[in-house]
């Protein structure tokens, strides 16, 4: 049971039911975690406005995007962002190998060396702030500067949005359960 209410449109005031519309017209219906966050439209708002960016705008190839969102969602044991985003894995080409490597934290031992790359960085940049020169000059060689800044914007959207669903017990959606243990 979620620590704050799940909001419906009709609960929100008339001047704030636009909001609600535009996050759900973006994703084709408002996602369980933003039914969450709208308790704050403002803030939601502005919270999808960067989603839809990392989503739909960046420079990443749909792999990169998906190692990254995972990677970022394991590291913050994001039950809902990790349940959420893995069939659009699977849709970008990730292995059910190379999902439970990440799941397992196994990973970056056992992907490739491209993936594991996007992978290494994510870990080290989450679970130490900052990443080492070699894990930068391996990503700036996949992938370029640019592409690097995407990647930084990704990977702490989704560390962010993972941690605050998970502050507010907000369980997967659709009845799915997460496979992830702590």
């Amino acid at each position: 049971m979620p620590r704050v209410p799940l909001v419906s449109r009709d609960d929100m005031p008339p001047e704030a039911q636009g909001i609600w519309d535009e996050i759900g017209g973006a994703r084709g219906g408002v996602p369980r975690n933003y039914l969450a966050l709208l308790n704050n439209p403002e803030a939601a708002q502005k919270l999808a406005v960067l989603g839809g960016y990392t989503r739909f705008g960046t420079r990443l190839d749909q792999r990169t995007q998906a190692l990254t969102m995972l990677a970022a969602a394991r590291a913050a044991n994001g039950h809902y962002v990790w349940t959420a985003n893995q069939q659009g894995a699977r849709d970008a080409g990730l292995t059910d190998d190379v999902i439970s490597a990440i799941r397992e934290r196994r990973a970056p031992d056992g992907l490739d060396d491209s993936d594991a790359i996007v992978v290494r960085f994510v870990q080290e940049l989450l679970s130490e702030q900052t990443f080492s020169d070699d894990a930068f000059e391996a990503l700036r060689g996949e992938i370029g500067d640019a592409a690097i800044i995407d990647l930084l914007i990704v990977a702490t959207f989704y560390d962010g949005m993972a941690r605050m669903v998970e502050a507010l017990e907000v369980d997967p959606p659709g009845g799915m359960v997460s496979d992830l243990r702590p």
